[in-house]
């Protein structure tokens, strides 16, 4: 039996269609602006797996991968996939203070907002121990169905360069993971945004190494990919960044 990726269950009997989204997807193509894919590096294989690690911007990077039409699976927040925990997120986290009169409006959307995040198939980032293997292994799935990936690791605080913020060090563990499963380094390729100029550019990837503890790797990773997102943002025209948060 063939199995589909689900970012709610373990998979899928059915490949999953969703005429909604993809209308919505659709409509937001027509008008989101045309952008230039720079690789400034060697492109991976046809077989290797695919691991971008984007700067967030507000929102317009994860609505650019979102559009392409060779699916980019994006790493998010796993409470928007799941009813109860989409709407414990919006009662306490966003609806609070001046916002408190909306949550009638966040209760009724919240359906909705859970259909769209499921039909758009994340990987769903959970962030306590017993629960961040299923994050891994969704990526790991991923991989193995040849699908590209993206991840948006900011933190909203501690600026470390011009162009972002410091970088959550837990994704680089599903490298571990996968090594462990298959032999195999994954590499992760540091993609910067230039929202101002509509420019995507992609610089040297860092590879895993199972020589080096995870504990100190991981680190190395993320200040890795961040200076890499600085360079290929001063490699092009002179333009603002936009910061997430």
């Amino acid at each position: 039996m063939k199995k589909y990726y689900s970012p709610f269950k373990e998979y899928s009997k059915h490949k999953s269609f969703h005429p909604f989204y993809r209308c919505l997807r659709g409509l937001v193509r027509l008008f989101f602006p045309k952008n230039e894919f720079i690789w400034k590096t060697e492109k991976p294989a046809e077989n290797e797996p695919v691991f971008f690690v984007c700067n967030h911007t507000k929102i317009y990077a994860p609505v650019y991968f979102l559009l392409q039409k060779k699916t980019v699976r994006p790493w998010a927040n796993y409470y928007f996939c799941f009813y109860k925990e989409c709407w414990q997120h919006l009662k306490n986290n966003v609806l609070s203070g001046k916002r408190k009169k909306l949550k009638p409006l966040g209760f009724l959307l919240t359906p909705l907002i859970v259909k769209t995040f499921r039909a758009l198939e994340p990987i769903p980032v959970y962030h306590k121990s017993s629960k961040v293997m299923e994050t891994f292994e969704k990526s790991i799935f991923t991989m193995e169905e040849g699908v590209a990936q993206v991840v948006f690791p900011e933190r909203t605080e501690n600026q470390v360069n011009r162009y972002v913020y410091e970088f959550n060090a837990g994704f680089p563990l599903v490298a571990e993971m996968y090594y462990k499963q298959t032999g195999k380094k994954l590499k992760f390729y540091p993609v910067y945004c230039a929202e101002k100029l509509r420019t995507f550019a992609v610089g040297d990837p860092i590879e895993y190494n199972p020589d080096v503890p995870m504990k100190l790797q991981r680190k190395q990773i993320c200040v890795y990919l961040q200076d890499k997102i600085k360079e290929l943002g001063d490699s092009l025209p002179e333009h603002e960044p936009v910061l997430y948060g």
